[in-house]
């Protein structure tokens, strides 16, 4: 009898050692796939909007009227990144001169407002065919892993990544 109790002692300190350092694994490749999907997500949805604007950014095609918008673009980004909230994704607007020199004239916005800004972009000057511009993203991914084990005594922490979208492209049409 005094033989099975130490066996059950046994198998929870077994437990105890092998278990909890499992489920920490487990959570931990569970959280990076997360942030591999946001990642690609976030790049994917930029080269899309990109694309988009490349199509649909010429004043004398589809934006004849000046029509053109922040809120446009913003639209098929927000759109194509599924699952990223738009308010931690900040974006910016760049059109760019000859030989990749960006100009000071960039628009940037938290994607949650570029989805109602009616500012006209590409900017005049700029929305011809065969102008360039980048658009660039950035989200800040929080993390569960902080949560899980924020540090031994503050010496060793997680940090929250920040994940980049960017494509530069022509205008087309």
């Amino acid at each position: 009898m005094a033989r099975r109790r130490s066996q059950r002692g046994g198998a929870m300190i077994e437990f105890t050692l092998t278990g909890i350092p499992l489920m920490f694994m487990m959570i931990s490749i569970v959280q990076m796939s997360i942030g591999m999907w946001h990642y690609h997500t976030l790049q994917y949805a930029v080269k899309e909007a990109g694309a988009y604007l490349a199509i649909h950014g010429s004043s004398t095609g589809y934006c004849k009227s000046n029509t053109c918008q922040i809120q446009n673009v913003a639209t098929v980004l927000k759109n194509d990144a599924i699952g990223i909230p738009p308010s931690g994704v900040t974006v910016t607007f760049t059109p760019v001169l000859n030989d990749h020199v960006t100009t000071g004239t960039a628009h940037s916005c938290r994607l949650d407002n570029c989805v109602t800004d009616t500012t006209t972009w590409p900017i005049s000057g700029y929305n011809t065919i065969n102008s360039e511009f980048e658009i660039k993203a950035t989200y800040t991914w929080n993390n569960a892993l902080g949560m899980i084990a924020p540090g031994a005594g503050g010496s060793v922490a997680f940090s929250t990544p920040t994940f980049p979208g960017y494509t530069h492209q022509i205008i087309m049409y």
